[in-house]
Parts: structure tokens; sequence; C-alpha cells
């Protein structure tokens, strides 16, 4: 994602009440205005014991639950910081009431941003005693500790599983977005209906250790095999009977951990890939630019990024040439507007240049451009419900599901279902557009039925 920073800047003092620290707690919706670009952000501040903290989502980036440093309210004023991209975005804002306003700087880029109290806020979990068993567990795959949640019925017989596998990016064991809660909403819809769940906190994520250390998906997929053992161990559990459920790249990961591991049972694939990660991100790009109205001449540019960062990350050989379009690419994309809020142009490119070509070289970014899931998906005998959202922009739904029932046709795998669910985005959420842009601002719920299709196909299977 890109960075912002914010410079300290003299600003008059409202003459109204001095405000505490505590005051502030809550989420605060407003904007980011950098070189004619707008971007929508909530920030949500938390006291405890004195000190306060922040986190920070940008719905258009994709970016959750980010942690603030330096996060101070004194008096009139805000101040807050987000390291990213080896840069630091610094916001020092005033308050007024119910609203802050403050500019900033970054790499001599000058903005602003504001924000207001809003009731928007995290998906809210009724947490009276729930109709089944939950305990908090620990699950470990080699020097990785995986903090996780285990929900099973009271009923003392074994009882099927299914573990619920994550998307892209940091998550949490409810695969917390934007506030909805999906995963939270599965347990405690399937839990009471007979089926236990699994579910777990990325490597470096809340329980789970790990931070800062690179992985994969593959790396992800020895995480779950740790988890099918753990479930395998558990008397409460028809070890016969474990299924899978993954969400976008979880459900990738399903495909490569039931390919090699008879023992599971089904999977159901939410939103899951069967193309080569190449052609996700390349169609991705081209459905969400048009959607967002962006300019045909940066998605050819974009493009051209990707086929050549997917050639090196195949070869080991021509990162130079990436490096060098993105510099060429990289001058063009500044308008008039923005390049008057540039002191150093060069220092900005420099910036851009190198975080683009982190986040391309990274360890997750190249195994995911030049894996193929149709490889593991031809090897998957085990039945499978494969579920798209049909306003998806991340997973186009009619391109992988076309792959998806190619591949298992190959397997002739015998047991298969594939749903266009009407009206869903990636998130199966009622959607409008189906743009990333939007999640924060929809219900925190599934499209109606979503729940009991995956609830009814598993009980189709364990019977």
């Amino acid at each position: 994602m890109k960075s912002f920073i914010i410079a300290v800047t003299t600003l008059l003092l409202w003459t109204g009440n001095i405000f505490s620290q505590t005051d502030i707690d809550g989420t605060w919706e407003g904007a980011i205005d950098i070189m004619g670009t707008r971007l929508d952000i909530f920030v949500t501040f938390l006291s405890d014991e004195g000190t306060l903290s922040a986190k920070i989502d940008i719905p258009q980036q994709g970016a959750h639950k980010l942690v603030l440093t330096n996060v101070s309210h004194q008096n009139y004023s805000v101040h807050f910081e987000l390291p990213a991209g080896g840069t630091t975005a610094v916001f020092d804002g005033t308050r007024e009431g119910d609203e802050i306003t403050g500019i900033f700087t970054q790499s001599g880029i000058r903005g602003s941003f504001y924000l207001n109290r809003t009731d928007y806020e995290e998906q809210i979990i009724d947490e009276k005693p729930v109709p089944y068993n939950e305990e908090e567990v620990y699950i470990y795959n080699g020097d990785i500790r995986l903090g996780c949640t285990l929900t099973y019925p009271f009923s003392g017989v074994p009882h099927p599983a299914v573990i619920l596998i994550t998307g892209s990016g940091s998550q949490d064991r409810d695969e917390t977005i934007f506030g909805f809660k999906p995963f939270r909403i599965l347990a405690d819809y399937l839990t009471p209906n007979g089926i236990a769940v699994l579910r777990c906190d990325d490597r470096g994520v809340g329980e789970s250790t790990g931070r800062g250390i690179p992985f994969t998906s593959g790396d992800r997929a020895g995480d779950v095999s740790a988890m099918v053992d753990f479930l395998s161990n558990r008397n409460e559990i028809k070890h016969n009977q474990i299924g899978l459920c993954g969400h976008s790249e979880g459900g990738i990961i399903a495909a490569m951990v039931a390919a090699r591991d008879p023992q599971i049972s089904f999977i159901i694939s939410m939103a899951g890939s069967a193309v080569i990660g190449r052609d996700i991100l390349k169609e991705q790009s081209r459905l969400i630019f048009k959607e967002e109205g962006i300019d045909d001449s940066i998605l050819e540019q974009q493009q051209k990024v990707i086929d050549l960062a997917y050639k090196a990350a195949m070869t080991g050989e021509g990162w130079d040439e990436v490096e060098k379009v993105v510099r060429e690419i990289a001058p063009g994309q500044i308008t008039d507007e923005q390049r008057a809020s540039i002191d150093d142009i060069d220092q900005y490119i420099d910036q851009f240049v190198t975080g683009s070509m982190s986040a391309v070289q990274s360890a997750w970014y190249q195994f995911f451009i030049t894996h193929d899931p149709s490889d593991d998906w031809r090897r998957v005998t085990q039945p499978v419900l494969g579920l798209f959202g049909e306003l998806d922009l991340q997973v186009p739904p009619e391109m992988n599901k076309k792959a998806l029932q190619e591949a298992l046709d190959y397997a002739g795998n015998p047991d298969y279902e594939l749903m266009i669910i009407p009206q869903a985005n990636h998130l199966f959420q009622k959607a409008k557009t189906g743009s990333p842009t939007e999640y924060a601002q929809l219900d925190k719920e599934f499209i109606d039925g979503f729940p009991y299709i995956i609830l009814n196909w598993i009980r189709e299977m364990v019977k």
C-alpha cells in the first residue's frame, strides 16, 4: 500500500473546552487528500490505563487494522504515525469537537486529512454464553505457534469438523475485514448445528507467532496440515470427517492440502482461485480499474509490470528490467496537480520504486504469481463445493468457475458442486458494485442464505 507522512503544522487553537485523552475513544471516519487523490480512512482510538492506541483502515488499498504508533491526544492536538513501505506516515491535527483536521507530508509530498466521529464500529458479537463448547487452543507447526479457537457441540459424541482458512494478508481467526467477522459468523452458525469448527490467527497475528518472518501460501499449507493433525487427536472429532473451508487464498491452500492428504473428507472453496496467480492479478486489476474509472494507459503499465515480474520470478533473472520499467512509468503517473504537491520528485520516484520492488520481490508475491492452483485441483477427488460471488472483482467468478470445473473433471472427481451467488461480492456480502472500496460501507453480514448453503452441503457430505 502507499504510505503517508503528516507534517507538524501550526494551527489556531479552538476556544472551546479542553479534551481529555479518553474522550477520543471510538472510531472516526474521514479521508486523506493527496496529490488530487482522495483515500477514505477509518481510525479507531482506544485508551487503556493512561495509554492511547489506534488502528487505521484504508478500504481502497485493502488495508485493515494497521497499527498506528506514537499516538497522542493532548488538549486540542492529535498525533499518530503509520510505519509503511520503509517510511513513516506522521499525522498531526487539531480537534474541534467531533472533527479532527490536519496536514501532512511524505517524502516531500504534502497533503491534508480530516476525521469525523462516526458510528462505524466493529461488528458487535453477542458475548453471552454460546450454545456450544468453546476452547482456546495452541497448535504447533515446527517453531510456529498458532493461536486458535475450537468450537464443538455439547453432545458427547464425536462430530464432523471443518477448518476455516483465511485469505491473503494478515488475518485474525475471525477473518475480520472492516468490522465484518465472517469466520466468527460461520462458527456461530455451524457449531450449534452439529459441525465442529477450528479457526486460527494467521502467522504473526494475535496469539500466533512468526511476526516478521516471510512466508508463502505453501508455508500456510503446512500450518493447515498441523491443524488437521490436531483435530485427528481430539476425541470430540470424527477423524474420517475433517473438511477444509478456505476463503480466497485460503481456497488455494485448501486444494494444496487436500491434494496430498487423502484424510481430508471434503473441501469448500469460498471465492478461491483456480487459475495461475499472474492471470488472477491481471484480470483483478482490469476489473477494479474499470470500476474505479482509472485510465487504460495506467492499466497497461501495471499489466506489463505483472508480466515482467512473473518472468523474473520464474527464472530468477530480469528483476533489473522490472525495476527499469517501474522507474520509467512512475513519472507518467504523476499529474500536474500532484507534481505541485511534491517537493522532491526524484526522492518521490526513488521511494515509489523501492516500495514497488519490495512488494513484487517478496516471497509471498513470487509464490502467488507463479503458482497454478489448477495443478492441485486436478488431483482432488474429495467432494468439493465451489462458491463464487457474482460481483467479485478480486476472484472473477466465470473465469475461475470454468477453470475449477475443468480441473475437477480432469481429476475424475465424482462429487462436486459449483455455484455463483447472485449480488455477492468477494466477501459474500450483498453488494452494489463488488469493488473493494465499498466493503467498509456494506452490512457486516453474509448475503441472505449463504451460511445455510454451507451447512446443508456439509450435512449431505457427512451423512
